[in-house]
């Protein structure tokens, strides 16, 4: 970053300019508790301290972060201790002009004494017994926080407050990013803690599904005593001592000791809190930058072991550990160990852990320790304004031997998260456009009462009235996936009736090939490669060819294709959609590569090929596609998941009625391939006279 250009000289006279004009508006006596009054901007004073001490201090943004949350303890103490008198925590406008002068003052002595009796309460929270701002700055933030209602400002602007106040300043590299409110929210309407129930987060984050659990007993059971529920029943583990710093603050200003945050690796350090808790609510770290490789870790954890499929539908882990493992696959097994028998979770995933083929063992095993309550898939965009964009849902589990007795899995899908992708609140809107209130409020659209009310409907009856957005599977029907696409009710009665229909999976019909060619070990010989954008999907055509070298064809291509095969895309953005590319192989590609994008389908049987290849353009087909695919960066469908795509067999009247219709598409083809070659040669006939 640049160097101010303004000398400290300059600097020290404009900082005391703009205190001398704010100390016009400083109270001549410190604030009584009944001037206090809560705040919807929290974030904008976290800001507008930030900036300041910044600009002052020179303070790195790790350095800032520990002496606000200390002055936001010694505020949130002093409402509590003081709230029968007048509070200390504040600057008169005599005690502001005094230190503009550098006399002698009470301020300071004032705010140490406060800090050292928060340090004498919650001996564990900090490590060193000053604070490092100048007097000045000091005063600043103490005059911006001193008539802010900290106990009495929502919860909810608490919580997103401190969330951009942490994210701001300890967002890490680790997978590390905050969960936001409206999924919090949904995750606790929807395991409904009760009086009494044992709760932890293992990975807490600043503490937001703690926090939100203890709003949730407070409405949901106003008898409760809060300070003894969160003493008894609230626990968090963080691993980064700055953010678990952060969730005792808030923990603090719900009226907790500050014990009941601890800093410790949840994987290795909590076996102790084993089958202790009745709820588990948490957001894990995910993604390959924060791989496990500790084999001390490891080496405790079934997940983190190799597994081989013994039978069909079941697998058993070898003792080889793999090693880097990602964190969030041992924090399901760590998450269903802190349950008690009978114990219920919710937990954030991404859903590669719930539908890819290579995490079918890790499914396996979740169905072996619990039974699957529902899943809530969650938008795509809900994580970008922290940080990441990987598509992710919320699991919902009860740990066995599991007392309720539910034939079927909820399943939701989430759409509105009441922000945009930039964090923009989105608001909801009557039929004019003019946003809604409630309370003199904006109401922010979101889906989360919609969902919440929706599960406890299911719990409540054991039935629900299935929709496209929020629906039931039955147990029986519930295969090794888990992702809330993959049952999508109304492609589930396309598959239902055909089947009915005497339908046959595409691989008892054709064959898939999938042998590789070693066209590579004739370096300099020229191929034929054909790519996806070399098909035209509307006539399901090879429309060019790239011929090129061997040894400059991408890694991509793979199966050498013969006249009479259909290739069909099983991988990119356009698969599944109108836009898929389906060809079929005539001599003039006879014998070309074509990309591993493609399957390869070859000896076909049962029905006319011509008939299968019009088929695979059909919307009957593309949706058995997109509910078969994974991933949501790349999205693919597997060779194994593709012959499982059922196929109508019609009489063959009408399989030879199709099949004459797309010959003469192809008839046209060459025909009309060979009237532009010709044209093209008169053309050039012409200009070369």
């Amino acid at each position: 970053m640049a160097k101010d250009p303004i000398s400290k000289c300059t600097r020290k006279v404009k900082e005391q300019l703009l205190l001398f004009t704010e100390a016009s508006l400083l109270p001549d006596h410190l604030p009584h508790p009944d001037e206090l009054r809560p705040t919807l901007n929290l974030s904008a004073i976290f800001d507008d301290c930030h900036n300041y001490i910044y600009a002052n201090e020179g303070l790195l943004k790790e350095k800032i972060f520990h002496e606000i949350v200390k002055l936001l303890v010694i505020k949130q103490y002093d409402e509590r201790v003081n709230s029968d008198g007048h509070l200390q925590f504040g600057i008169t406008a005599s005690e502001h002009n005094e230190l503009l002068a550098n006399a002698s003052n009470s301020f300071e002595e004032r705010i140490d004494l406060l800090f050292k009796a928060v340090r004498k309460q919650y001996r564990d929270l900090f490590s060193d017994t000053t604070l490092k701002l100048k007097p000045l700055t000091l005063a600043y933030v103490v005059g911006r926080l001193q008539h802010v209602d900290l106990t009495n400002t929502p919860g909810d602007v608490k919580g997103e407050a401190f969330q951009s106040f942490v994210y701001r300043h300890q967002r890490g590299d680790r997978g590390e990013f905050f969960t936001p409110y409206p999924i919090v929210r949904l995750a606790v309407e929807i395991i409904a803690p009760k009086p009494g129930e044992k709760l932890i987060d293992p990975a807490c984050g600043s503490g937001g599904f703690l926090i939100q659990a203890i709003s949730f007993l407070q409405d949901s059971f106003p008898q409760t005593d809060t300070a003894h529920y969160i003493k008894e029943n609230i626990r968090g583990v963080e691993f980064n001592p700055d953010i678990a710093l952060a969730a005792t603050v808030r923990i603090a200003f719900e009226g907790g000791t500050g014990t009941e945050i601890t800093c410790a690796n949840s994987l290795s350090e909590t076996e102790h809190l084993d089958g202790a808790f009745d709820i588990v609510l948490t957001n894990p770290p995910f993604g390959s930058k924060g791989r496990i490789e500790d084999r001390r870790i490891l080496k405790s954890y079934v997940l983190a072991r190799k597994w081989h499929q013994n039978l069909p539908n079941s697998w058993k882990p070898s003792k080889v550990v793999m090693p880097g493992q990602s964190p969030e696959i041992l924090f399901i097994e760590k998450c269903l160990r802190l349950l008690k028998p009978d114990g219920r979770m919710a937990i954030v995933l991404p859903d590669g852990l719930l539908q890819n083929v290579s995490n079918n063992h890790i499914r396996f095993w979740i169905r072996s320790q619990a039974r699957v309550l529902g899943v809530v898939s969650i938008p795509q965009e809900a994580f970008v304004p922290y940080g990441t964009g990987i598509k992710t849902s919320l699991l919902l589990l009860q740990k066995l031997p599991a007392s309720e007795q539910r034939r079927s899995c909820f399943m939701a899908r989430m759409e509105k998260v009441g922000y945009d992708v930039k964090g923009q609140p989105v608001y909801k809107r009557d039929s004019t456009g003019k946003p809604l209130q409630a309370h003199s409020q904006l109401i922010i659209d979101d889906d989360v009462e919609e969902i919440a009310s929706a599960y406890r409907e299911f719990v409540d009856t054991a039935t629900l009235e299935d929709s496209e957005k929020i629906f039931t599977v039955p147990e029986e029907l519930l295969n090794s996936r888990f992702d809330v696409e993959h049952y999508n009710p109304e492609d589930l009665k396309l598959i239902a009736s055909l089947k009915a229909s005497g339908a046959k999976p595409l691989g008892e019909i054709a064959d898939i090939y999938t042998q590789k060619d070693d066209f590579r070990s004739h370096p300099d010989n020229e191929i034929r490669y054909i790519a996806i954008s070399d098909v035209d999907a509307r006539t399901m055509q090879v429309v060019s060819q790239q011929v090129i070298k061997a040894h400059e064809a991408p890694s991509r291509a793979s199966h050498r294709v013969r006249k009479g095969d259909i290739i069909t895309a099983v991988s990119g953005a356009s698969t599944g959609t109108s836009k898929h590319a389906t060809a079929l192989i005539t001599e003039d590609e006879h014998g070309a590569i074509c990309t591993n994008g493609f399957a390869v389908i070859r000896n076909v049987r049962e029905v006319e090929p011509l008939f299968l290849l019009a088929y695979m353009r059909t919307e009957h087909y593309l949706r058995q596609v997109r509910r078969l695919m994974t991933g949501h960066a790349i999205p693919a469908i597997s060779t194994e998941d593709l012959s499982k795509v059922l196929v109508p067999i019609p009489p063959e009247h009408e399989q030879e009625r199709i099949a004459k219709a797309i010959d003469s598409i192809q008839t046209m083809r060459k025909e009309a391939l060979r009237i532009s070659e010709e044209a093209v040669a008169d053309i050039e006939s012409f200009m070369a006279r």
